[in-house]
């Protein structure tokens, strides 16, 4: 297997991998979205709510903002943590918010009892309070996993296609047909002939070989080698994301062989 990095920020990487199945690159897609455990609000405790919005739709906005944990390796989740899932703070972190209107509520005003944790996005909306309005209540975040409930995916826009393989002929004559049509902007006329620019932006439609009468364009797939871009929620780097997603993905592996080895 080879890994080239195309690109990498803090809630987005982008990286090739050549030398392996499109079942392994699923593979990487999926944990990144729904086995890497990350902290999201669980339950609440409503006492005064005179917003316009009912009691669940802020239970539902709440659930889905993304929470950063500086210490989230040291917390349990609930099912494996030493208290068998009854709630401490081995397991659980606990949050109040107390607002009155006039004003907008937003991620900010979420205010959890453990210093290092906080909402990856300090002005996500909430709700609007009006003169008088009040939202008073408190609960607690668990770390758990996206196939579990979608306020834990760790990854959101995560996604692979196959490297794109594109030749041009010498029959090619420069007329440029292929350059209108391609939606990506991927050919330019140069020296009289089509030549592919950015290759790994292509999106393997294939309109340009419907248009090239000369027959002169190859556009293919590499069967082995993939495009993988996976997005971060914001709870943690996409970087350590797909650490994460790839150390999990080896825990089943040797589990699964050792497994194995005992039916042998």
């Amino acid at each position: 297997m080879k890994f080239e990095l195309i690109e990498l920020r803090e809630d987005r990487i982008r990286f090739l991998l050549s030398g392996v199945s499109a079942a392994f690159a699923n593979a990487i897609r999926r944990t990144c979205m729904s086995e890497v455990p990350i902290l999201a609000i669980d339950e609440i405790s409503l006492y005064d709510n005179t917003s316009v919005l009912f009691d669940e739709q802020i239970a539902l906005r709440l659930g889905e903002v993304p929470l950063v944990a500086e210490e989230l390796d040291f917390l349990s989740q609930p099912e494996d943590c030493q208290c068998d899932g009854t709630g401490c703070p081995g397991c659980r972190v606990d949050f109040m918010i107390s607002k009155e209107g006039p004003g907008m509520v937003y991620s900010e005003d979420i205010q959890f009892t453990d210093p290092g944790v906080r909402p990856a996005f300090e002005r996500i909306p909430l709700v609007v309070l009006g003169e008088g309005e009040k939202l008073v209540m408190e609960g607690y975040a668990t770390k758990r996993v996206g196939k579990e409930h979608s306020k834990w995916n760790a990854g959101t826009l995560c996604g692979y296609k196959n490297l794109p393989s594109i030749m041009i002929g010498e029959a090619c004559d420069g007329c440029g047909l292929c350059v209108e049509v391609c939606p990506r902007n991927i050919l330019v006329i140069e020296e009289g002939r089509a030549k592919a620019t950015n290759i790994l932006e292509c999106s393997l439609c294939k309109l340009c070989i419907g248009v090239c009468e000369a027959a002169a364009i190859d556009l293919k797939p590499v069967r082995d080698s993939f495009v993988v871009s996976i997005e971060s929620s914001g709870s943690i780097p996409a970087r350590d994301l797909v650490a994460k997603a790839a150390d999990e993905i080896k825990i089943r592996a040797l589990d699964l062989n050792a497994k194995l080895t005992e039916l042998s």
